[in-house]
């Protein structure tokens, strides 16, 4: 499995991107439109980790750094179904939300690992999402303008990220964003789901 270097993130969710896309395309051209389906497993403790299964992977990264309003998440792997739980360090499923709910089979299904996450005592989420993902390269950094449904929710995403903190702040600045707050999917997922609040909200009673 090659190695993943981590990278600088700083995405914003919402409605009504038109005009910040228009600012990407005077200076990029769309390189590519790609759709996808994921299915997001979140716990109501953290939103540190980004575990999810696509395209029959389980996929994970961890947040490992907050700065300047940008966060960095390095990816852990990913691993094709069924995964030999042998192969997975074993810090993957704590800190991930994935307890090891006994009994755990060896090699571990899709299926039963969605099984597993229904059914354990610790309060787990699943979420289905569509995804379409058009691409750019603004001013040498990578930039997404995605289109999602969240369990059938309509959401907007722009997302810029790279190694390089310095690229990202420049192009936050350069679409005019540097007032927005940088959600990541798993927060964004979780409010949308009511599992988290929205930060103006101290509570739902």
């Amino acid at each position: 499995m090659n190695e993943t270097l981590p990278r600088f993130e700083f995405r914003i969710f919402g409605q009504g991107f038109d005009t910040v896309e228009q600012r990407i395309r005077k200076e990029a051209p769309c390189e590519s439109v790609s759709e996808s389906r994921e299915i997001y497993l979140l716990n109501n403790e953290d939103c540190d980790r980004n575990v999810k299964i696509r395209e029959g992977k389980l996929e994970i990264k961890c947040l490992i750094e907050r700065f300047n309003g940008l966060e960095r998440w390095k990816p852990e792997g990913e691993w094709a179904f069924p995964i030999d739980l042998a192969t997975l360090p074993d810090k993957l499923f704590p800190v991930a939300a994935l307890e090891r709910i006994s009994p755990f089979p060896a090699s571990l299904t899709e299926k039963e690992l969605l099984n597993h996450v229904t059914q354990g005592s610790v309060p787990l989420y699943r979420a289905q999402l569509f995804k379409r993902r058009f691409r750019f390269t603004f001013r040498d950094c990578p930039v997404e303008r995605d289109r999602v449904l969240v369990n059938g929710a309509a959401i907007e995403s722009i997302a810029i990220e790279s190694q390089h903190a310095e690229q990202v702040l420049a192009v936050r600045s350069a679409l005019g964003l540097e007032q927005f707050e940088n959600v990541a999917y798993p927060l964004a997922i979780s409010r949308i789901m009511g599992i988290r609040p929205l930060p103006e909200e101290e509570n739902y009673e």
